[in-house]
């Protein structure tokens, strides 16, 4: 049964390419069945803007599904950028708050926590 889930954004997408935390992060998915890793898919293309190539990357990752973009996250994240919320993070927020639906805990798993101070969203900081 799967207990958690880790929601990836664009800047922890973006230390896949040599942060240890996020390595290890990805490999504890991949022998911990009750860990989920999810990544928005607008997290993906907005780090694929900034690291050409890393989408490719995470599709060969088995142990990182992907949280489509629907018209409700459409929505949240275009009021979030307004606000001065970078896409691929405001996607996060917007996957995290719905994890009720999936039945289980939900934590955003970042490198860049301090885009998420004040914004009321569960945070696991891969800085400490």
């Amino acid at each position: 049964m799967i207990q958690h889930h880790l929601i990836l954004d664009t800047p922890t997408l973006l230390a896949l390419s040599g942060n240890r935390q996020v390595s290890a992060l990805i490999h504890r998915g991949g022998i911990e069945p009750e860990t989920r890793l999810w990544a928005p898919v607008l997290s993906i293309l907005e780090a694929d803007r900034e690291l050409l190539g890393i989408a490719e990357h995470i599709g060969q990752l088995d142990v990182i599904h992907t949280v489509d973009l629907d018209y409700p996250a459409a929505l949240t994240v275009a009021q979030l950028h307004r606000d001065g919320v970078p896409p691929g993070i405001g996607a996060a927020m917007h996957a995290v708050r719905h994890v009720p639906e999936w039945g289980a805990d939900a934590l955003v798993a970042t490198v860049a926590s301090k885009a998420y101070e004040g914004r009321g969203v569960p945070v696991l900081d891969l800085n400490r």
